[in-house]
């Protein structure tokens, strides 16, 4: 599936919000160390990455719901003007049955707003988030305005995903507009980490991997209550919570949607999985069911897949590779990035490097943080490819072009 340059033109994504949890684990403390075999214990402290933010009590949804409000907040926009809502779905719901995208819908106020829930793609859930919310706008034939939202958190205890990857959490949100409804005008100052191009540092102490948990008491973060804006405190899992205010102003759109390219393969639809229903959650673990697959088949299949998928897409766009600003894709390990410069000729943008180093793998999320990072460097009209790909296994590039501040 692919939007198309003639249709996505004016597709404005961004700025994206990010809302960090303050504590933080070192991955020299992660407590899963102790069982691992000295080899693989090797392989983890040599992935490049420093150190991870850790969400404790809080729920994928509550995690959604903080980024959510600020980048409302950043934009202006009133919750209730919301065209959509597209909540990427996270790999383990608080509730079976239960719907996570209208919960989040009710507690940020999102009253008109079409609410749907994008999932089951892993990392590559947010670019099918950006694929539908723009199908949805051009839809419309007029002005339109769609929030995407996500609550990344580590599912099992253990942090560490093997051979790859250590799992980090945050909220990250943003706004998919029209061109005539971009939220443009004077910026409005949010609260929380919106996870610009400053260098990481850490705010907070370190603490354990804590099990998942749905929470039940206020929420703190650094001691303090965590409040969205209206001055009182916030309640994880209290539903009746209103809409986020409404400041004066806004913050225009980041990057404009030149194109985008998704593929999916079945064949790897379980290559990394949780088993869950016959383990209590303390024992759930990610594993990979064949490491020779994924280090070696799937490795040559991506390659592939993301070859063709850049040079279809570039063409389209009538770009050339040395036009492009920068190239940006999701983040595992340092030695990830080595394989995919040699791999593809590209060279990966260093912001890359430092939000692994500083924040582990974010899922969904990587991409997003990656491209908010590296908007201050990018000139007006400067375009940047970015690569997005899961072990589930899908695929996808995307052309986005900077917009003027």
């Amino acid at each position: 599936m692919s939007a198309h340059t003639g249709t996505s033109a004016g597709i404005r994504i961004g700025p994206v919000h990010f809302w960090h949890p303050e504590h933080t684990l070192a991955v020299t403390d992660l407590p899963e160390r102790a069982t691992l075999p000295e080899a693989r214990d090797r392989q983890l402290l040599a992935l490049g990455i420093d150190r991870v933010r850790v969400a404790g009590g809080l729920t994928e949804t509550d995690l959604a719901e903080r980024a959510a409000l600020g980048a409302l907040a950043d934009s202006g926009t009133d919750p209730a003007d919301l065209d959509g809502l597209l909540l990427v779905q996270g790999r383990a719901p608080e509730y079976l049955m239960a719907s996570e995208a209208t919960r989040l819908q009710h507690r940020i106020g999102a009253t008109r707003a079409l609410t749907l829930g994008v999932g089951d793609l892993g990392c590559v859930s947010s670019s099918a988030a950006i694929e539908i919310g723009a199908a949805l706008l051009r839809g419309r034939g007029g002005p339109g305005r769609i929030l995407v939202a996500m609550g990344v958190r580590a599912a099992a205890t253990a942090r560490y995903r093997p051979p790859m990857t250590v799992l980090g959490d945050c909220g990250a949100a943003f706004l998919l507009t029209t061109g005539d409804d971009d939220g443009g005008g004077a910026l409005s100052v949010a609260g929380g980490d919106t996870g610009g191009g400053a260098p990481y540092t850490s705010g907070g102490h370190t603490v354990g991997a804590a099990p998942y948990s749905s929470g039940g008491g206020p929420s703190t973060v650094g001691g303090a209550p965590y409040t969205s804006g209206s001055g009182g405190p916030y309640t994880p899992g209290d539903d009746t919570a209103g809409g986020a205010p409404r400041p004066a102003g806004g913050r225009a759109a980041r990057y404009r949607l030149l194109g985008q390219e998704l593929r999916s393969d079945g064949r790897y639809a379980d290559l990394f999985r949780i088993r869950y229903r016959e383990l209590p959650p303390e024992r759930w673990a990610e594993e990979c069911a064949d490491e020779n697959a994924y280090s070696f088949q799937l490795a040559i299949e991506s390659r592939n897949r993301l070859r063709d998928l850049n040079a279809e897409l570039l063409r389209r766009c009538a770009t050339t590779q040395d036009e492009l600003a920068a190239v940006v894709m999701q983040n595992l390990s340092m030695g990830a990035f080595a394989f995919w410069q040699d791999a593809l000729g590209l060279k990966i943008a260093d912001v890359c490097r430092d939000n692994l180093a500083g924040h582990g793998h974010l899922g969904p999320a990587d991409v997003l943080m990656n491209l908010e990072s590296l908007a201050p460097s990018v000139p007006a009209g400067g375009k940047v490819l970015v690569m997005n790909s899961s072990p589930v296994a899908a695929w996808c590039t995307a052309l986005v072009e900077r917009l003027p501040d």
